[in-house]
């Protein structure tokens, strides 16, 4: 890159930064631009980005993401949310960064032309490696070549797949199954666009009797109240597919999305829309070649060229040709379609990902930071040394607030140590009641005891909820239990302990700060004073090599349905996502390695009140405890795999002997 591109695409970035702050207020005020700045959900670091604008480019978004792993979908359409992906950061100051400092994908992967300029730097900066695929030249990239230098200084570093090495992406897409019958032979009008339906109304009616049900699917859903008064003014029958399924109409007007991809299969004939205007280039045909449909289109194709090579097409060079092209659609019929490998090509000329650092959350609060990590070191200092319990005490902690495995870990050790209670604060349990509050197995409690202690006695872990974790141990001591597993306080020196084991997520191993800059509550000199860890991910550097070490992961292993256990294939298909614990991006992830495609998700704060639950919403197991036991929910039961536990028991059974 020439000093001319860099100059040039330099002055460019800082005015889209101005013009984005400028746009910020208005843009605040736009629903659908609200879903892409406030509350965007995250994948798990490490995942693929993968990014397509719509539904259309959802189609090889969908076919990339079978042979590639742990891919987050997302799509930046305002008008139509795209079931199955997530809204796309916009591209804002203090959005698109800041978004990638909590994601930290691998890689992103554009599909088409989405290229946009902040996205592209902020991935340059954090060496996040960046592929477009099912390239082609269309109107966005069009308008950026235009200006040679800020095209090679907005592409620097950027790799293109282009359709033409790989075939197009929407032709390894599997068919979803169809919600409809349609009960007789039809033509698809797909992506029509203005003036599109009028012509195909035309051409339909030259057809002999019995005519086929003729479907009319608008490109934009913004065009369903026009294109049904156009129905209304022809003098036609038609439904819409929203309000009836009655076969003995003409017309359908399919005001839906997302659900013409299902219908190929049913279909004799297709018409893809835009092909009749230059300046679109045709829409793809690749979903109706998918099923072996053939498709009739206009002279323009310029959009998809290589896409178009890959079925049966016949052109309709005006509007005259129109009707012998539906009927030599109609007379060649459906063809079986071979299986594509455009998908599996493309994935292996993708490039090897690259996790990104961590990086402090909000850095300009370091002068706050400092002053509340000297007053906490302070406390520490001050606070009275615990004396024994009179059996032994192992206490399970992180260094960050939430998120750093320390309950699935308990849990571990709680069933694999005879004769162990669990005790917790009970964090944000109901106020009525005891300050100490007993749990036991297989009975139902009086008193709230907090949602993970909950979770754990319906596992079968007796345990102790107060915020006065001593009297909590004592009253374990006088209840039986042979030795205390303490979920939390591990800064907390008023509590005497035989054995500290340090937790520690390797996605967040520092909680990107202090407090309040991040979540980490404790130094990481910490690592220094503890007699074991327990990683949860993947391996961390700066553990002394003599620190005895867990590794583990969570794996799935089940559902929870109404207080039993099920397997992990009990639930498919879409679902309904409600979550609210301190990394909901775990869970959210897992439902996507599971196959699982989401319709709806919200998220509260952690340990926060589920509202409005859908019937079989899918949950965590934290949440369904707060939950009744009979409540219709899912929940997703999770248990770690560790590794190297052999010295962390002999450790905690030489403390109890």
């Amino acid at each position: 890159m020439g000093w001319m591109a860099w100059g040039l695409g330099t002055v460019f970035f800082l005015l889209w930064r101005l013009a984005g702050l400028l746009a910020w207020p208005f843009l605040l005020l736009h629903p659908g631009a609200r879903r892409h700045m406030l509350g965007l959900h995250v994948p798990v670091p490490g995942w693929t980005w993968l990014h397509g604008a719509s539904a259309g480019e959802h189609t090889a978004a969908r076919a990339l993401s079978t042979v590639v792993p742990q891919c987050w979908r997302t799509s930046s359409s305002w008008r139509t949310p795209v079931l199955g992906a997530f809204p796309a950061p916009l591209d804002l100051p203090f959005v698109a960064a800041r978004w990638l400092d909590r994601a930290r994908p691998s890689r992103l992967v554009l599909v088409e032309a989405e290229l946009w300029p902040g996205w592209l730097v902020a991935c340059r900066n954090r060496g996040i490696p960046v592929v477009v695929v099912n390239a082609r030249i269309g109107r966005g990239t069009g308008r950026w070549r235009r200006i040679r230098p800020l095209w090679r200084w907005l592409t620097a570093g950027v790799q293109f797949i282009d359709q033409a090495d790989t075939g197009d992406l929407k032709l390894s897409a599997s068919v979803r199954s169809a919600s409809i019958d349609l009960g007789r032979d039809a033509i698809v009008g797909a992506s029509t666009r203005p003036g599109d339906e009028t012509r195909l109304l035309s051409a339909w009616r030259t057809l002999p009797d019995p005519r086929p049900l003729l479907i009319l699917a608008p490109r934009h859903a913004a065009r369903f109240a026009a294109v049904a008064q156009l129905l209304d003014d022809a003098g036609v029958t038609w439904i819409r597919r929203t309000e009836s399924s009655d076969s003995d109409v003409d017309v359908m007007l399919l005001d839906t999305t997302g659900e013409l991809a299902s219908l190929y299969d049913q279909v004799r004939a297709a018409f893809v829309g835009g092909t009749f205007d230059t300046a679109i280039g045709g829409h793809s045909p690749a979903e109706a070649f998918a099923a072996g449909v053939p498709v009739v289109h206009g002279p323009a194709t310029g959009a998809n060229p290589v896409a178009w090579t890959q079925g049966i097409a016949i052109r309709a060079s005006t509007d005259a040709d129109l009707p012998k092209a539906l009927q030599a659609a109609l007379s060649v019929g459906v063809r079986p379609a071979p299986v594509d490998e455009s998908a599996a090509r493309c994935a292996a000329l993708l490039p090897a990902g690259r996790l990104p650092p961590t990086t402090w959350a909000r850095p300009w609060l370091a002068p706050v930071a400092l002053l509340w990590t000297i007053a906490s070191r302070i406390h520490r200092r001050l606070t009275p040394r615990g004396s024994p319990h009179g059996l032994p005490v192992v206490m399970v902690g992180g260094l960050v607030a939430g998120g750093a495995g320390r309950t699935p870990a308990v849990a571990w050790l709680a069933t694999h140590i005879p004769g162990a209670w669990v005790v917790g604060r009970g964090y944000r349990r109901r106020r009525s009641g005891p300050r100490v509050r007993t749990g036991t197995p297989g009975v139902v409690p009086s008193h709230d005891l907090g949602d993970e202690l909950e979770m754990l006695r319906r596992r079968g872990i007796p345990v102790v909820s107060s915020p006065h974790r001593s009297a909590a141990i004592q009253v374990a001591r006088e209840s039986g239990a042979t030795l205390v597993l303490v979920d939390g306080g591990l800064g907390n020196p008023s509590i005497f302990r035989d054995l500290d084991l340090l937790c520690i997520d390797s996605d967040w191993p520092d909680g990107r700060g202090p407090i309040p800059i991040g979540n980490r509550r404790l130094p990481w000199s910490t690592v220094l004073h503890v007699d074991a860890a327990w990683v949860t991910g993947g391996a961390i550097q700066g553990l002394p090599p003599d620190l005895p070490t867990v590794s583990s992961h969570l794996r799935p292993v089940g559902w929870l349905h109404q207080g039993k256990r099920h397997p992990l294939d009990a639930v498919e298909g879409t679902i309904d996502v409600r979550v609210g614990i301190a990394r909901p991006e775990r869970l959210v992830c897992a439902l996507l390695a599971l196959g699982l495609e989401i319709r709806s998700l919200q998220t509260v704060r952690d340990h926060g009140s589920l509202q409005d639950l859908p019937p079989g919403a899918v949950v965590t197991e934290k949440d369904a405890a707060r939950l009744p036991p009979d409540a219709d929910v899912w929940a997703l039961v999770v248990e770690p795999d560790p590794q190297g536990t052999e010295e962390l028991l002999a450790r905690i059974k030489g403390s109890h002997s």
